[in-house]
């Protein structure tokens, strides 16, 4: 049985800092950007947040030709990887 992957965009691989930020507790935290589309990314983080809490998402660019990503997302997903670190889906609700 092949697997289908149904996304409507495709993802890009990342690995950079993220910083997220809590709009609601004003707590920022760091954690790594894992992959990237157009409607979403993946960040992983230290401690779970629970789902459907608004975020801000920024990532820094390397490049001087690409400019960092500033988004305000949700989170529809918090999955625990290992002990100790944990993947949050966030869905990119507006470009900042």
């Amino acid at each position: 049985m092949l697997y289908e992957d149904k996304r409507r965009f495709m993802r890009m691989m990342v690995n950079a800092e993220a910083k997220i930020s809590i709009l609601e507790q004003q707590i920022t935290l760091t954690g790594r950007c894992i992959d990237l589309s157009a409607t979403g990314l993946s960040v992983a983080v230290e401690e779970p947040l629970e789902v459907e809490t608004v975020v801000d998402a920024h990532i820094n660019s390397t490049s001087a030709s690409i400019p960092p990503l500033n988004a305000h997302t949700k989170i529809v997903r918090c999955t625990q990887e290992e002990e100790g670190q944990y993947i949050l889906g966030l869905e990119i609700i507006q470009f900042n």
